[in-house]
């Protein structure tokens, strides 16, 4: 449909429909992220400096139709959220953000009913894990590479005419974007958990070699 160009609304176009191949063995740095700062369900900021030495996932959720209006939210949890929780041991540094909407992607004041519902669906909700956050999406989402932004991008075939809605990022430790994925379907959400352990396995192998090199 398009060819790679960056980038944010090509991958999503592209990749994300899975139109493409990696044949790389490490992921791509596409870009540094965009300072940004959120507020957590727990009150605590969280921003560039909080998340330095964490992989964090990011997403949009929406306020009025939390499982299935931009993300699948159901399939995200069975497949990405539980795994992190019951391996928290070797995952604890994975952390996932989801910045509330509304149906608009314009950003909410009040998430305590989001909150109370995240409890009810999601067995073992726990925020440390799995942080909703209050704050304007565009901060995260603004991504720009070949004249091609991702925050707005716009298709009659996403949630809202909006594609940053759909979109779930990866971003590594030191704060570079290594991955943009629609979040809509279970073989895109499988292939964004692929890449999460991809990313680690980065990780793991450098501290291999860093070992060895002392």
């Amino acid at each position: 449909m398009m060819v790679v160009v960056f980038g944010p609304a090509a991958i999503l176009i592209s990749i994300t429909m899975g139109k493409c191949e990696h044949n790389f063995q490490t992921l791509p740095i596409y870009s540094e992220m965009p300072d940004y700062e959120f507020v957590g369900a727990n009150g605590k900021v969280v921003n560039n400096k909080t998340q330095e030495g964490k992989i964090t996932l990011f997403t949009t959720i929406q306020t009025s139709c939390p499982q299935n209006c931009a993300i699948d939210i159901f399939k995200f949890n069975l497949q990405i959220y539980q795994d992190y929780r019951k391996n928290q041991k070797s995952l604890g540094h994975v952390k996932i953000v989801s910045v509330v909407t509304d149906q608009e992607g314009n950003p909410v004041d009040n998430i305590d009913e989001l909150l109370y519902t995240m409890n009810d669906m999601i067995e073992g909700y726990d925020s440390t894990i799995w942080n909703l956050v209050t704050g304007d999406p565009k901060q995260i989402y603004d991504i720009e590479n070949n004249g091609v932004n991702l925050y707005s991008t716009t298709s009659d075939s996403t949630f809202a005419g909006k594609s940053f809605l759909e979109t779930m990022l990866i971003v590594d430790k030191q704060n570079q974007l290594r991955l943009v994925r629609r979040g809509n379907q279970e073989g895109l959400i499988r292939d964004y958990k692929q890449h999460v352990a991809l990313l680690q396995k980065q990780y793991d192998k450098d501290a291999r070699n860093s070992k060895e090199e002392k």
